[in-house]
């Protein structure tokens, strides 16, 4: 993995920091600091956030960073909310849109913002040098049960 910043993600609650070059081989790593940063969050809340993330993550790879630049990752939980950032440095031809509807059923891709619109409760996109930055942002809600799922 490319230069993490910030402290150790394993840790209940502590925010996570990355920096990675862009190939899905680090997706397991990044999902697992997120559950280390998620533990006290409701098991569905948490379930949610990693397939958001997971998905951001991808997009950003697939789409954002096709020349090797690093993606920034970023998730913390404060004041009520789970917020996530993920910037890839481009080149992006143009920002993207975020779906109003699904995508048709036999279609190839974009899945993946409509998704995350899905399993969050803001989404906003922005340009960043020649990049984007796509920031979420999930109400928190702390496990009340005995187990979680």
């Amino acid at each position: 993995m490319a230069g993490r910043t910030g402290p150790s993600p394993t840790y209940p609650g502590v925010p996570v920091e990355l920096e990675i070059v862009p190939s899905s081989v680090h997706l397991p790593e990044i999902r697992r600091a997120a559950q280390g940063m998620l533990a006290g969050i409701a098991g569905e809340v948490a379930d949610d956030v990693l397939l958001a993330l997971d998905e951001a993550v991808a997009n950003a790879i697939r789409h954002g960073s096709q020349d090797g630049r690093p993606i920034r990752v970023a998730l913390a939980v404060r004041s009520g909310w789970i917020e996530m950032a993920v910037q890839d440095r481009g080149p992006t031809p143009r920002l993207p849109r975020l779906p109003a509807d699904p995508p048709a059923p036999l279609a190839v891709g974009g899945r993946g913002l409509w998704l995350i619109l899905q399993l969050v409760d803001e989404v906003r996109l922005a340009r960043v040098g020649e990049g984007t930055l796509l920031s979420l942002r999930r109400r928190a809600e702390a496990f009340t049960g005995a187990t979680r799922r």
